[in-house]
């Protein structure tokens, strides 16, 4: 299996990392290679190259990469890989421009436009899996010209549309019972079956005021106006903000481990606001409210936490 990451995400480490196109190209040795590495050690260590040293940096990796990808190492790595992970954008990347994927298996596939689906599937492919829910989050389009012309709409849910019946799981295990009714009932025709029991999904030690004991879900009406964020191109809500983090407050004090906590928020602007607010306000210790993940509804999208708490602006 090779990873092949968009040049901007190079820098950041994950635990996979031994299989990255860019991390076997550090492996090199000999020559112009060792040069290569001095440069990177270089580039970690001081943060960023002279003028020169960079331009020369570049040239070295792309010399690299090309004798990765097109010479004697491109048989041992990438034509022998059975696998190759990436972005629909990055199967067409230069670096990977010979390789010709049979299957192609799309993750995700209804939150991805049409286009990119196609950069995936025009690399050769005979058998192709998309996989997703086109119930639930779509592709994100900025442009409303864009939008209205189709975009907005992913080849997943075009080809459900046109009569390409999806292979369906029936049964969800994250939710508590009474959580799953509206979505089932919502969007699946009341198809939705439960895995888990309420006994699985109740935590008796944590003794927290719900309204309804049973049913571990309440609405909180918050009242107060929304502004312009610090960057000019979101919102923010100095209410909700406390409001939340009298609720994060009151989980943790009843035994909630923070990391078993998230905070959805369709906005920015909010986001940073309210990680800023919990550990300038929040009454336990700073520490443990940068262990609460606070981001927006598309990167929570597929994860889990035990308890979620979602809020939104209003005027």
């Amino acid at each position: 299996m090779v990873r092949l990451c968009a040049r901007s995400r190079e820098s950041i480490s994950s635990s996979v990392d031994f299989l990255t196109l860019h991390q076997q190209v550090r492996e090199l040795r000999g020559g112009e290679y060792d040069t290569l590495n001095k440069l990177y050690q270089l580039k970690e260590e001081l943060g960023e190259l002279s003028t020169k040293d960079e331009r020369n940096f570049k040239k070295l990796k792309r010399a690299a990469e090309e004798y990765i990808c097109f010479n004697n190492f491109y048989s041992k790595i990438m034509a022998s890989a059975q696998v190759v992970c990436c972005t629909c954008i990055a199967a067409f990347d230069k670096r990977i421009k010979k390789c010709r994927f049979m299957r192609v298996l799309v993750d995700e596939a209804t939150q991805a436009t049409e286009p990119e689906c196609m950069l995936a599937i025009l690399k050769g492919a005979k058998q192709i899996i998309l996989v997703g829910d086109h119930c639930q989050l779509g592709p994100v389009i900025m442009c409303k010209d864009a939008s209205k012309a189709g975009l907005s709409q992913s080849l997943f849910e075009r080809l459900v549309g046109l009569g390409t019946r999806p292979i369906r799981l029936q049964v969800q295990y994250r939710m508590h019972p009474s959580l799953s009714i509206f979505p089932s009932m919502s969007f699946y025709e009341g198809s939705l079956q439960n895995g888990v029991s309420q006994a699985e999904r109740t935590y008796a030690n944590v003794l927290f005021p719900w309204p309804i004991p049973n049913k571990p879900m309440f609405f909180y009406h918050s009242t107060g106006k929304e502004e312009i964020s610090a960057s000019g191109t979101s919102y923010l809500n100095r209410t909700e903000a406390s409001n939340i983090e009298k609720i994060v407050t009151c989980f943790m004090k009843a035994g909630i481990k923070p990391t078993q906590l998230g905070v959805i928020t369709p906005y920015e602007g909010q986001r940073a606001f309210i990680c800023s607010y919990m550990q300038r306000a929040g009454v336990i210790k700073q520490s443990l409210y940068k262990l609460i993940e606070v981001a927006s509804v598309d990167s929570f999208q597929g994860r889990e936490k035990v308890f979620k708490i979602i809020f939104n602006l209003k005027n």
